[in-house]
């Protein structure tokens, strides 16, 4: 796939000097201006280059990390699958970074409190363990 680094760039300008009036709220999947990346990051797609980020941790009211959602359903260590309205997402946890609300877009769903702690433990154990492949612990 030839990546359009071009017509990102013009996005990106766009949505550096907006305005977003959202309040970053953990737990909250919104749409997300994820754009082009580089090798085997996660990348977002449309006009807009977007996806849907589950809002995993606030750090101010203009930073948080995200964690991008996947339709394709994967299993493993670096993955946890979610059900929303009967439909299954699997959020990427080894694709997770900082992003600034500029890029935030429209609310897709909110994961319960009980949801986001499971998610939040499952990229703990992730992130502290030695070897993520060697267990399966998590969907």
């Amino acid at each position: 796939m030839k990546k359009d680094f071009s017509t990102w760039n013009t996005v990106k300008i766009q949505t550096d000097t907006s305005i977003q009036n959202i309040n970053i709220r953990e737990g909250e999947i919104r749409w997300c201006r994820v754009g082009i990346n580089i090798g085997n990051e996660v990348l977002g797609k449309g006009e807009h280059f977007i996806r849907p980020v589950l809002i995993m941790k606030k750090f101010s009211s203009d930073v948080f990390l995200g964690i991008p959602l996947s339709s394709k359903i994967h299993t493993g260590t670096w993955f946890y699958t979610i059900d929303h309205d009967g439909i299954s997402r699997t959020l990427i946890l080894n694709q997770s970074r900082l992003f600034d609300r500029k890029r935030l877009q429209e609310k897709v769903f909110e994961v319960s409190e009980l949801e986001l702690r499971q998610i939040k433990e499952a990229y703990c154990n992730l992130i502290l363990s030695e070897n993520p492949k060697a267990t399966s612990r998590w969907p």
